[in-house]
């Protein structure tokens, strides 16, 4: 309880700065209704022009709950610390960081969950409670089960993706520029984890690699197990494969730790 209190205040500093800068905020958030709104007129545009009524297994209401539901559980496991990472370093202030007696791991991980907290707390919990009203006026379709499941599997994609950012982030130990590769990790991520489409949509041969790399247990898992498209033991196989995927990425971000740190070049002053 001692070693957690230590890095409570991170998770406070986070939290206190977010809302300190409420405007990049907001400006942050429209963007990515406008997003969500694009994306909503371009499926109902698709769906208009099909002669079947059903998609890959998606009706259109239900593909705008996808829709909804996926760019809730993107803000939330929205963990990108591999940025400051990357600015530590190269502005020198990694230096001192590391000389601290506390976890550099576990420092980040509560500077992460500060972000978290804010999106939960400010955005999260209002949204989710009004989708899951219009979602049950709609379809009269409730679950005391996939509900529970959906936030378990969101809090294991919250961790998923905060070591695969960490790891990511270790690199700049060794590449100086890392905005450049940040962009791309990031358009990948997109992709590949069914934020900006569900997977099934990919070719099978796709699909069937996609679904076992650890993106699609970011954001892909989670909506899925929401919408009971994933249920019964394949949902409870899916949660197994996110603990896997969180146990391999602690494995290696560890190893890269132990690597890189050796060979790190302090930058700035």
């Amino acid at each position: 309880m001692r070693r957690i209190k230590a890095y409570l205040p991170f998770t406070l500093n986070t939290f206190q700065m977010l809302l300190s800068y409420k405007a990049n905020v907001i400006i942050f958030m429209l963007g990515e209704w406008l997003m969500l709104t694009v994306s909503f007129f371009l499926w109902k545009a698709i769906f208009s022009s099909s002669p079947d009524k059903v998609i890959n297994g998606f009706t259109l209401n239900e593909m705008i709950m996808y829709i909804i539901i996926s760019f809730l559980t993107t803000l939330m496991t929205s963990v990108d610390i591999s940025f400051d990472i990357a600015r530590e370093v190269k502005d020198g202030s990694i230096a001192i960081n590391l000389i601290r007696p506390i976890s550099y791991e576990k420092r980040m991980l509560f500077q992460a969950l500060g972000g978290v907290l804010y999106n939960f707390v400010i955005i999260f919990v209002a949204a989710f409670t009004v989708v899951n009203l219009i979602f049950y006026s709609t379809t009269g379709f409730t679950s005391d089960v996939n509900i529970p499941l959906y936030m378990l599997s969101m809090m294991m994609g919250i961790v998923i993706n905060f070591y695969f950012s960490y790891t990511f982030g270790l690199l700049s130990f060794k590449i100086t520029n890392m905005w450049g590769m940040s962009q791309i990790m990031g358009a990948v991520t997109q992709l590949l984890s069914g934020a900006l489409i569900p997977i099934v949509f990919f070719p099978e041969i796709f699909r069937k690699v996609i679904t076992i790399l650890p993106f699609s247990s970011i954001v892909y898992t989670p909506t899925m197990i929401y919408l009971g498209k994933i249920s019964g033991s394949e949902a409870y196989n899916a949660l197994m494969l996110q603990f896997v995927w969180i146990i391999v990425m602690i494995v290696i971000s560890r190893f890269m730790w132990k690597t890189l740190v050796k060979s790190l070049s302090i930058l700035g002053g």
